[in-house]
């Protein structure tokens, strides 16, 4: 779940700000394929290359400044004396990302560590592979 009812002030923050991040990702990715895609079926037209260019260009140049205002935005806070590390650090931000990825795609499943799967898999299988 996204929003849980537990959830301070600044955790509901954190989770708007991966939720714009990772909406700006997804579109500009999008973007990229799509108009790649036109790209090539346009013939090389130039009437046709042009848009899709200057969408693809826009694209990449909208995912730049996601990655770097993601970085900058505590640096700016730092100095101007807020304190946005708690919940605009770019850690923090990836975690959550995270998070919310395996909320939507795994919501249905048991979260499983690599290490847990590491650990689950030397217990079934022999090294050896005798049993098989």
């Amino acid at each position: 779940m996204l929003f849980e009812n537990n959830m301070s002030f600044w955790d509901i923050v954190l989770t708007i700000i991966s939720l714009f991040v990772l909406v700006a990702w997804v579109l500009s990715i999008i973007f990229i394929l799509w108009w790649g895609v036109l790209l090539i079926l346009s013939g090389w037209k130039e009437d046709k290359i042009k848009p899709a260019i200057n969408t693809i260009r826009y694209s990449i140049l909208g995912l730049i400044i996601t990655v770097v205002t993601i970085f900058l935005f505590p640096i700016l806070g730092r100095l101007l004396n807020i304190d946005v590390e708690q919940y605009a650090k770019p850690s923090r931000i990836f975690e959550r990302i995270e998070e919310i990825g395996s909320n939507i795609f795994w919501s249905n499943t048991t979260n499983y560590k690599t290490n847990d799967l590491k650990k689950i898999e030397s217990d079934t299988i022999s090294s050896d592979f005798e049993e098989l």
